[in-house]
């Protein structure tokens, strides 16, 4: 079975992606890659819209919540505000990780429409400050594909972003080349102040 990762922090990513990832790295084993992750995600405009509305709390997948159950576990014993899931980047997220199920890799930048994943979050309907996101293939498990990204740089630094206050997760088996492909996206509202808490590089 074959393993891939990738990231996307606004900043990070895992498994092959776009010049502003590093090249695919093995991790630990040898059928296991990671994506340098990519942040990219700053919005540019200067209105100041009105705060949105708290987002309704989606239904979802247990891998998706055992994602995000992980995903805090790391954050709140750092002091950082727990993630919501939110529809929208759930959304972004599946379709991102549909798409390169289909393809057999992982990748920020689609090498079909050359969208990012702003551009993706955007089409979701979701209206960001910032952004990030992690990709990933071939790990059989939520656990599993955490401990891959937490042991990457740019994607550990991503998830213990304290910019960031919601994300998406997507999940697909089947998909060719790796079965599993996996992926995060961060991102905080447009209107929204960022949260108290500070990075310590120590953590990744």
């Amino acid at each position: 079975m074959k393993r891939a990762v990738g990231a996307l922090l606004v900043l990070a990513t895992l498994v092959p992606m776009s010049s502003a990832v590093a090249a695919p790295e093995v991790i630990s084993e040898p059928l296991v890659v990671l994506r340098s992750a990519n942040r990219v995600g700053n919005a540019t405009s200067t209105e100041s819209p009105k705060p949105p509305p708290p987002p309704p709390t989606p239904s979802v997948a247990t891998e998706l919540q055992q994602v995000l159950d992980l995903v805090n576990a790391e954050r709140v014993p750092r002091g950082l505000v727990p993630m919501q899931l939110s529809s929208d980047l759930n959304d972004a997220a599946q379709a991102h990780t549909e798409r390169q199920a289909a393809d057999g890799q992982i990748y920020h930048q689609d090498p079909r429409d050359g969208s990012s994943p702003g551009d993706r979050i955007s089409r979701a309907g979701y209206e960001f400050s910032t952004w990030g996101e992690n990709v990933a293939a071939g790990y059989p498990s939520a656990a599993a594909v955490m401990d891959g990204w937490m042991k990457s740089e740019g994607h550990c630094k991503n998830i213990l972003n304290p910019a960031f206050t919601e994300m998406g997760v997507g999940y697909v088996t089947g998909g060719a080349v790796y079965n599993q492909f996996w992926s995060q996206v961060f991102a905080r509202p447009s209107g929204v102040d960022r949260p108290a808490g500070n990075f310590d590089p120590a953590w990744c």
